[in-house]
């Protein structure tokens, strides 16, 4: 069995590849970029990188694959976020067609992703989800996956002084939502690509969470432990997201961040009452909180 993973230079895709690596299957990745291959990756007989840009047009060539991982990654360089997950989602779609070998479509997408409208850079997904789910193969898995743990240490600028803090755009600090570990969504990817059953739902959608919701303080107190000293938490107000995405984002996408992180909120779309009502089955990762931010200090 051949799984191909596309791109596979992002952190998910790395995480799906180790626990390939660690299954009786042949595991080809497909990079922009081959110098971007880690070393760990090429030392491996069942590994091989192929250069392929989703980004253009026939560029793809998923010949012999019979499962694909389609992952979408955000951009933040400006260009229109929705134009680049259908043109990518689209040049993935008509590289398994034509493959025709490709048996098991799985695509890594977000909680959220059932809507259009009103959920900020999460229309990616839903974007992703509409092109997919009309690939022509036997079986199609959207995983939904929440709030990323290890987002949380993306600034490591602000955490490595002599005092260490974050900001944090859900409030209040005390809010509990869904979150997942890399680590856990790698286990899923690899376990929904290998799985050759034909699929009764098509596609078969389900949640991936961790094992509990989280809140700011939770992910303080992790901090805490992990870096040995107190970590103070900065929350960012809702009246001052567009102020603060507003440093990190360019005009033309800002919107769609502060949307984003709007929605998130107790009051939002995908707040509260939206968590409390899961749109189908959820799964639940086994990595805490503490460890996943552990890993990801580490590397």
């Amino acid at each position: 069995m051949q799984v191909t993973i596309v791109p596979a230079s992002t952190k998910t895709g790395e995480a799906a590849i180790r626990s390939l690596l660690s299954k009786p299957v042949q595991v080809r990745g497909i990079y922009r970029d081959l110098s971007k291959v880690p070393a760990a990756f090429s030392a491996e007989a069942k590994f091989s990188a192929v250069e392929g840009n989703a980004s253009e047009k026939g560029a793809l060539d998923l010949t012999g694959s019979d499962a694909v991982l389609a992952i979408i990654p955000p951009v933040f360089d400006g260009r229109d976020l929705l134009e680049h997950a259908e043109t990518i989602s689209s040049n993935i779609k008509t590289a398994i067609e034509l493959a025709g070998n490709v048996k098991r479509l799985v695509l890594l997408s977000s909680v959220g992703a059932d809507f259009s409208e009103g959920v900020g850079e999460i229309k990616t997904n839903n974007k992703a989800e509409e092109v997919l789910r009309q690939a022509r193969v036997e079986s199609i898995v959207f995983v939904r996956c929440a709030y990323f743990m290890e987002n949380w240490t993306m600034n490591l600028a602000t955490l490595k002084g002599p005092d260490p803090f974050f900001f944090s755009s859900i409030t209040p600090v005390g809010y509990e939502i869904p979150m997942v570990s890399i680590l856990d969504i790698g286990i899923t990817l690899a376990e929904q690509l290998t799985d050759e059953a034909i699929l009764a739902e098509k596609p078969y959608i389900f949640e991936l969470h961790g094992p509990q919701n989280y809140s700011a303080l939770d992910v303080r107190a992790a901090l805490t432990r992990v870096l040995g000293k107190e970590v103070e938490v900065r929350p960012v107000e809702k009246d001052h997201l567009r102020k603060f995405y507003a440093q990190i984002f360019p005009p033309t996408i800002l919107d769609h961040w502060v949307e984003l992180a709007t929605s998130i909120l107790p009051d939002g779309k995908l707040g509260t009452e939206y968590m409390l009502h899961p749109r189908g089955p959820v799964l639940h990762g086994r990595t805490d909180l503490e460890t996943a931010i552990k890993a990801s200090c580490e590397a």
